[in-house]
């Protein structure tokens, strides 16, 4: 609590000096080739596609006069994880500068358009860059459930305050957003109705016999009378089996959108040599709205091999299975492809 009120009286003091503040400039390029095919009769493209694509990416920081850090970022952005098509894929997206973080003797504060605390944890088995995407559009199910995805996603993301600390030797990172998916601002036509608010999330992140344990839960308050309101919790698992091989594990349940959630995934990372690394992952998910249930498996397998300053070069491979209400479709892709960091 003292160190939250040393944060609130240095910002409402206009306690920022006038130091310089320090700019970095970074940047990444993809390039991808992907081949797939599915039960999907997909008439308007062909199995096979390329798509490139990068960031580049600005961190801006200053210093009050007391010693408190302030940070922000921007980015100038194509992307090349989703399969995209029409106009969203011609130009760049400009993204960032929609929060400050402030940092001090161990404790940051985040306030503006925020992701919510937890909301990678009970996240994985999809190790696949581009594979995964390609594939689901050859997959003939529409599928509500997704198969690598937590429940705690987005759960409390939007214009809010997010606080992390640490208590003993726990991480802890804490988030409360008045009006979910508020975006640059908060404001939003009938917000009372409509959608989700006072959204919270909390991630506590320890060790415990050897492995790295993250547990996360949050909700938020559905404004539709007939909804129910969002819940969820989530755990996950990294232990080192050896110097090589790293194993980890996790899921998630909860009720989003008044729909019943749940997912389970193992994720294997094997170092083959100093430049080469081996990742496996599995993932099933499933979906049940109004009593219709969904699911959705994915396998992945991803091989990246390290070319030195900042280049690599990669092979993956994504099978996805899903069942609409006992209706089965499948698909899967080859990619391959190169990632640069400038």
């Amino acid at each position: 609590m003292k160190k939250l009120l040393t944060f609130v009286s240095a910002i409402t003091a206009g306690a920022i000096g006038t130091a310089a503040a320090d700019v970095s400039v970074s940047g990444s390029g993809n390039f991808y080739y992907s081949s797939a095919e599915g039960d999907k009769a997909v008439t308007a493209q062909e199995g096979t596609m390329s798509v490139g694509g990068g960031t580049v990416g600005f961190a801006m920081t200053t210093e009050t006069t007391n010693g408190i850090a302030v940070s922000a970022s921007a980015s100038i952005t194509r992307d090349t994880d989703d399969v995209i098509t029409g106009a969203t894929e011609a130009g760049a997206v400009a993204g960032g500068m929609n929060s400050l973080t402030f940092a001090m003797d161990g404790m940051t504060i985040s306030v503006g358009d925020i992701d919510g605390a937890g909301s990678g944890t009970g996240e994985g088995g999809d190790v696949a860059t581009f594979a995964s995407s390609h594939a689901g559009v050859h997959a003939a199910g529409t599928s509500k459930a997704a198969a690598s995805d937590s429940a705690m996603d987005s759960l409390a993301d939007g214009q809010g305050i997010n606080v992390s600390t640490s208590m003993g030797a726990a991480a802890i990172d804490l988030t409360f957003v008045s009006k979910v998916d508020s975006g640059a601002n908060s404001y939003a036509a009938n917000a009372t109705t409509t959608g989700f608010s006072s959204a919270y999330a909390i991630n506590v992140g320890f060790d415990m016999a050897g492995a790295a344990v993250n547990v996360a839960a949050g909700g938020s308050q559905a404004k539709v009378q007939s909804a129910k309101n969002n819940t969820a919790m989530a755990i996950e698992a990294s232990y080192p089996v050896s110097d090589a091989l790293t194993l980890t594990v996790g899921g998630s349940n909860g009720t989003i959108a008044s729909a019943d959630e749940d997912n389970v995934f193992i994720t294997a990372a094997y170092t083959m040599d100093a430049d080469t690394t081996l990742k496996i992952g599995v993932a099933e998910g499933d979906s049940t709205l109004s009593g219709s249930l969904d699911k959705a498996t994915a396998t992945t397998v991803n091989v990246t091999r390290s070319l030195g300053g900042g280049v690599s070069v990669f092979a993956e491979y994504a099978d996805i299975s899903q069942n609409d209400a006992g209706v089965d479709s499948s698909a899967s892709a080859v990619t391959v492809g190169t990632s640069v960091t400038f």
